[in-house]
């Protein structure tokens, strides 16, 4: 049969598909949303998703945090206390033939249940104006969703894959260390990995994730002393204005990064790859006192060839040469290594042509995010990874408003991701595209 006409026929095949399942993968969303996974507590989703991969032939492990990522340089420490029955899930299937392998993953983990407000039921799954509304739609239950329904219609579609599968459903809000670096240290991974998590950026399907930033949150301590009389600087040091001339000299390295550091390739050339960020002021100190203690907290964003060590050495050489007193400059919470799947990559290339093939030809957007997931599997697991979503527009913190994902888009999107499953090990990529 001729290869466009073959093509033609797949692509009917798996539109017919979703068009006969609809109902039961809104279903599944909506079971998902309303089995919690909030932040830190108890994943019962995860029991869900263990099914399903079961019955779809995977060979399941729950896991919790591996030790072994405290000696990466991304590690940090999570700023929660995970209960007891958290715990992250990886399914394994053997493919028949090839010996490429593909990994999917997407968080389970949602906000906590009155983060965007106090509802009588958060985990109530509501459809309504073609949306379906719920704790999680948006981030991430819609991406674990996708994933699901995804490969049930690849395997009914074709009845085996010829390539062996690994599908992660982890917990990712908090650095990714528990979950998504966890996986990597006990060797879950792929040859080529996408991570599946709708574009809160609201550019949807055109966007691909294939630049995570460097990240690095830092904490700089500036300590006074008092004067013979408490409000005497004749012989005193008020931290507080040190601490002013430190954040002008934080603002001047910022500066000189950004004039420096530029992107040289892509939509994003010429663009200030280095962004320092200023994110809180506080000090110690009443009236009529000398303040003795003021902190600043601050982030910086990079991209290659800087590492958090680098530019936390460079920042720390940099006040070292102008910033007079006594201080102390730490690394902070988050931190992150930056990576990178080249745009014209055919990995790249690949999943770009399988979104076309289900809602037209696109101009896309390569996007960069600041400590994204999609660096894990880059960094640790020798694995091309890209980041793919639907639209969503997630609500701010308090706001009183509910999560939602659009179903067409969700519908999209599985229709993508079963496209790719069908396609990934009927050719050699790296020399087909």
């Amino acid at each position: 049969m001729d290869p466009d006409r073959k093509k033609q026929n797949m692509n009917k095949a798996v539109q017919d598909y979703i068009n006969e399942h609809r109902e039961e993968m809104i279903a599944s969303l909506k079971e998902l949303i309303e089995s919690p996974s909030a932040d830190g507590q108890d994943t019962k989703a995860q029991e869900i998703v263990k099914r399903e991969l079961e019955k779809l032939g995977f060979r399941t492990e729950p896991f919790r945090m591996d030790e072994r990522v405290k000696d990466c340089p991304d590690y940090c420490d999570p700023d929660i206390v995970y209960a007891e029955g958290a715990y992250n899930l990886a399914g394994t299937r053997k493919g028949n033939r090839s010996k490429r392998t593909l990994m999917l993953f997407a968080h389970i983990d949602t906000e906590r249940e009155n983060y965007f407000g106090d509802f009588d039921d958060p985990y109530c799954a509501e459809e309504r104006d073609g949306k379906v509304y719920g704790l999680g739609a948006a981030d991430d239950k819609g991406g674990i969703a996708m994933m699901l329904e995804g490969l049930k219609a690849a395997l009914a579609i074709k009845g085996d894959l010829d390539y062996d599968v690994t599908a992660l459903s982890i917990l990712g809000k908090h650095g990714g260390a528990f979950g998504t670096l966890s996986a990597m240290m006990k060797g879950y991974g792929g040859d080529d990995s996408l991570y599946i998590h709708p574009a809160e950026t609201g550019h949807g399907f055109q966007e691909i994730k294939n630049i995570s930033l460097g990240l690095l949150d830092m904490k700089l301590t500036v300590l006074g002393k008092p004067g013979i009389l408490h409000d005497d600087l004749s012989e005193g040091v008020n931290a507080n204005i040190v601490m002013a001339d430190a954040v002008k000299i934080l603002e001047e390295y910022g500066r000189k990064k950004r004039e420096e550091c530029v992107f040289d390739f892509g939509s994003f050339r010429g663009q200030p790859s280095f962004i320092l960020n200023i994110g809180s002021l506080s000090s110690q100190g009443g009236y009529g006192n000398i303040c003795e203690k003021a902190e600043c907290l601050f982030r910086c964003r990079f991209f290659k060839p800087l590492t958090t060590e680098s530019v936390f050495e460079e920042i720390k050489s940099f006040l070292e040469e102008k910033l007079e007193g006594e201080w102390l400059l730490e690394k902070g919470r988050s931190r992150a290594e930056a990576a990178m799947v080249e745009n014209d990559d055919p990995f790249v290339r690949f999943v770009e042509k399988s979104i076309s093939a289900v809602v037209g030809e696109q101009e896309f957007i390569h996007q960069y995010h600041g400590g994204s997931d999609i660096r894990f599997p880059i960094l640790y697991g020798n694995s091309r990874c890209v980041g793919i979503g639907p639209y969503c527009e997630l609500p701010k913190q308090g706001s009183g408003e509910k999560e939602w994902i659009d179903i067409d888009d969700y519908l999209k999107g599985i229709a993508i991701l079963t496209t790719i499953l069908l396609d990934y090990g009927k050719q050699d990529i790296d020399n087909s595209i």
